[in-house]
């Protein structure tokens, strides 16, 4: 069991560090958009404005919380739409 503790601790302080990651998708409207995952909303805001080159309109957002023996952590997803 200690052992077990010990390797989410390492899991959750690795992903605590992790860049944010963008994935092209479809839209609700059919264009292409991107899927922005990050730990923190500032995160997620840079790597928009780096994928998009600039401007762009968020489509949509969600939220996950989720802990381990009272350590929690947020992941963040944007849905963003580049200003062409």
């Amino acid at each position: 069991m200690k052992n077990l503790f010990s390797i989410l601790i390492i899991i959750l302080l690795s992903t605590a560090c992790s860049s944010p990651t963008s994935t092209p998708i479809i839209g609700p409207d059919g264009s292409e958009n991107k899927l922005i995952t990050c730990l923190a909303i500032q995160q997620c805001y840079a790597k928009a404005r780096e994928e998009c080159r600039g401007t762009y309109k968020i489509v949509n957002t969600s939220s996950e919380v989720s802990g381990v023996n009272g350590m929690t952590g947020t992941t963040t997803k944007l849905l963003v739409k580049c200003d062409q």
